[in-house]
């Protein structure tokens, strides 16, 4: 395995074409500390409830808040995430996460995301830690 870091703008575009090929995740905006990606519910995103599993969810806004924290100029791994589900999501045909930027730090960014439906009911709400790796700091 490589355990090179990638630069910056290649770790953006290598992150965005690997989550949208392996999740269905598309991204609709990315820039500027901030993305935005949504997800068109197949009945294998729900669980036996009716209800999308809550990892498909995580991963979604984890994801995207990758995204946001290259956009941002970072380069690195989350290491903290925390979330409060709001509403189930039975009847949703869609999901759409926008994550932002709330503080990009030398080492640490701080990110917010949200996730809502098609009728742009609250779901969820998303804090992570994301640990900046540029300039070859390690783990």
């Amino acid at each position: 395995m490589n355990n090179d870091i990638l630069d910056n703008a290649n770790a953006l575009d290598v992150l965005k074409n690997d989550i949208e090929c392996k999740t269905g995740f598309r991204f609709i905006e990315i820039g500027e500390g901030r993305a935005v990606s949504e997800l068109e519910l197949q009945e294998y995103h729900f669980n036996p409830y009716g209800i999308p599993y809550g990892g498909v969810l995580f991963t979604m806004a984890d994801d995207t808040s990758g995204v946001a924290f290259l956009s941002a100029g970072g380069n690195g791994v989350t290491i903290n995430g925390h979330v409060d589900y709001l509403r189930g999501a039975r009847d949703a045909e869609k999901l759409i996460c926008t994550a932002k930027v709330r503080k990009a730090g030398k080492k640490i960014f701080f990110i917010d995301a949200d996730i809502v439906n098609e009728k742009e009911e609250d779901l969820c709400r998303f804090k992570f830690v994301f640990f900046n790796m540029a300039d070859n700091h390690k783990l």
